[in-house]
């Protein structure tokens, strides 16, 4: 049923003479009867699901209303079945890690790479296309194998989090083609070789996106075919792993 997404489905009025012409095909075996919300992410669905169960009151079926929204957030429109999508891989209806802070989900892809040269600059000294980020005191900057031609984001701001060696830190300067750049002071002991993980377990991808202006699930979507993929069978984690070009 299109009860306001506008895009797919039978409007209410004309919904319930669908399922009959449905329900006399030959073809046709058990008929489901669905709706998509438009916003459950901020909460307001209740008319959509008022404009469902009117139309939908005397026909049978299995209903099934909820996206991944409504399945954290709205009990009411969980019916016979539901229909999450990006909390399958972890990631937040809302494009927010902090709105998932407290559900069980778990980062079913990791991007994984490692750091491929280190430059260490004196206080002043800038980094990357544009000269955008200048260190402000002397520091270690690594440099990793992953850029927008992998699927990171090209305008992912300095800050964004990521983990090099197990510690947590931020990149620094633009991400280019095949590389980009982490601030190694939280991790001194971190060298060429060192493992980095740019989104997975430890960096969620919604930490990535939001600074980047986009959501979890495009950068999920957006990796590219030259990065390896491999499938952990044990925990059916997907791990990729980007190379420099």
């Amino acid at each position: 049923m299109n009860s306001g997404m506008n895009r797919l489905g039978f409007r209410p009025d004309d919904y319930a003479r669908a399922w009959q012409r449905a329900s006399q095909l030959k073809a046709v075996g058990r008929i489901g009867l669905m709706t998509h919300f438009a916003n459950a992410d901020d909460g307001a669905i209740d008319w959509q699901i008022d404009e469902f169960d009117a139309a939908t009151k005397d026909l049978p079926g299995t209903r099934s209303l909820s996206n991944s929204a409504a399945v954290l957030w709205h009990p009411r429109a969980h019916r016979d079945w539901v229909r999450p999508g990006t909390i399958l891989y972890g990631a937040s209806p809302t494009g927010s890690a902090r709105h998932i802070a407290g559900a069980p989900l778990a980062a079913a892809m990791t991007l994984e790479s490692r750091i491929i040269g280190v430059q260490t600059l004196a206080a002043g000294e800038t980094i990357g296309y544009g000269r955008t980020f200048a260190a402000d005191r002397a520091m270690r900057i690594g440099v990793v194998a992953c850029g927008y031609a992998d699927g990171y984001p090209r305008h992912a701001p300095a800050g964004t989090p990521v983990v090099v060696d197990g510690v947590r830190t931020r990149i620094v300067g633009r991400v280019s083609m095949d590389m980009l750049t982490v601030d190694l002071t939280p991790c001194p002991a971190a060298g060429i070789g060192a493992p980095v993980e740019l989104w997975g377990p430890r960096v969620r991808v919604d930490e990535v996106a939001e600074p980047s202006g986009t959501i979890g699930y495009e950068l999920m979507c957006a990796l590219a075919r030259r990065v390896p993929v491999s499938v952990d069978a044990l925990s059916e984690t997907r791990v990729v792993e980007a190379e420099a070009g």
